[in-house]
């Protein structure tokens, strides 16, 4: 009884470029067309990576809006809408010129000390109001520049991946 060693090897066609492997066993010798498995096999990893950056796609999405809504304000009638800087320095404006107002007013009646330094307190909380109020809109426009080049990234990786199939 002879051992005949399994081998295979792989070769193209000189006449049309396939790829074929040459499969040799104890009783028989056949080839196998490589080029269809490879190319199904190309045209799956294709379709991967769209479905990855649609993924990628819809998580940004989720988590911008999630990080979208720490930057939202809410108002008096339970509306909800972005910080404006313009809005904050106005509405902060008015509160220093209440409080002002309120202080020169209470130390002009002959109120005591704490009356007038009422006053000062409104002043720094209106200050401190409408210091954060700017840096919240500043931070949310900086989150929406960032959101948007990185989404635009994505979407021309996705067409490229598209068109690639």
């Amino acid at each position: 009884m002879s051992v005949r060693k399994l081998c295979c090897r792989f070769v193209s066609c000189n006449y049309c470029g396939a790829r074929l492997e040459i499969i040799r066993d104890a009783s028989t010798t056949h080839s196998k067309l490589l080029d269809q498995i490879e190319r199904r096999t190309g045209e799956m990893a294709g379709d991967l990576k769209v479905i990855r950056l649609q993924n990628e796609l819809e998580q940004l999405d989720r988590e911008w809006s999630a990080e979208r809504a720490k930057f939202l304000v809410t108002n008096k009638r339970g509306e909800v809408s972005e910080p404006s800087p313009v809005g904050a320095m106005i509405g902060g404006l008015i509160a220093v010129i209440f409080g002002i107002f309120w202080m020169v007013t209470a130390a002009s009646m002959g109120a005591p000390g704490i009356f007038p330094l009422f006053g000062l307190v409104f002043v720094g909380f209106a200050v401190f109001g409408m210091i954060s109020s700017v840096n919240k809109s500043s931070s949310l426009k900086n989150g929406v520049a960032d959101y948007q080049s990185k989404r635009s990234r994505i979407l021309a990786e996705l067409e490229n991946a598209k068109a690639g199939r």
